[in-house]
């Protein structure tokens, strides 16, 4: 029997085809599945509110010769984490710098100011420890700093940490499977937060710290610096950010 499944927060189109039963490029291409697909473009990008046409299993068949042993393979279905991590780049020491105390430190997220927002430069050819799910994962960015895994498709949080046990240690928290369109305020902010951005990655509205923000990843990737989500800002974000 068809369903009308509604897409919540933590679902992804992954998740909802493997929870069916449904190979996802075969869910997505399904016919009654056309103004879904005409509205996002990708399947990646779900809403809150999206509505995906789950239609009727059908059975498949394969024909072979009797009294014969036959072997099937079964069709793997995994995601991928495909990502670029960025990390504040480290200020030239001043000869008259004072220590870092918990008003001054920017490592501190919540006690700087959202004004105080750091140049970023990617973390490349860097080992990195994945666990999602409870399934850890080895490997090591790119030249780019390019992270480019398989995950499960019904992944829905996780921790990366890059260069374990240095001093160029730095950890991220994952929400995958949460991700909302890049033209939206709040798919830039989780963009720019997934990336290592100081951007809150909560509220549906711009404001002047995300303003100043975007700014900053424009200067960096020789944007226009207007703080405004324009198309070069969206192309830019979804092509570091992997989607």
């Amino acid at each position: 029997m068809s369903i009308d499944h509604t897409v919540h927060d933590g679902d992804c189109f992954d998740s909802i085809a493997m929870e069916h039963g449904f190979f996802p490029e075969t869910l997505w291409n399904h016919g009654s599945n056309d103004d879904l697909r005409e509205a996002r473009k990708d399947p990646n990008i779900l809403l809150p509110g999206d509505v995906v046409h789950i239609p009727d299993l059908t059975l498949g068949e394969e024909s072979g010769a009797t009294e014969k042993r036959h072997r099937f393979r079964r069709r793997g279905v995994p995601a991928r984490l495909r990502m670029v991590f960025m990390r504040p780049k480290k200020p030239e020491p001043a000869e008259d710098a004072s220590p870092a105390t918990k008003e001054n430190d920017p490592s501190n997220f919540e006690d700087v100011p959202r004004s105080f927002v750091e140049e970023h430069e990617p973390i490349v050819n860097a080992p990195f420890v994945l666990v999602i799910d409870g399934i850890r994962t080895e490997g090591t960015s790119d030249s780019d700093g390019l992270v480019d895994v398989p995950i499960p498709p019904n992944a829905a949080r996780g921790n990366i940490r890059f260069n374990t046990g240095t001093e160029d240690e730095v950890s991220y928290d994952l929400a995958l499977g949460e991700l909302a369109p890049a033209d939206t305020v709040i798919g830039v902010r989780k963009r720019l937060y997934n990336m290592g951005f100081r951007a809150v990655p909560r509220g549906d509205e711009s404001d002047p710290h995300l303003v100043e923000v975007l700014r900053r990843f424009q200067a960096g990737n020789d944007l226009d610096p207007t703080g405004e989500i324009d198309d070069a800002t969206i192309n830019k974000l979804k092509e570091l950010h992997g989607s």
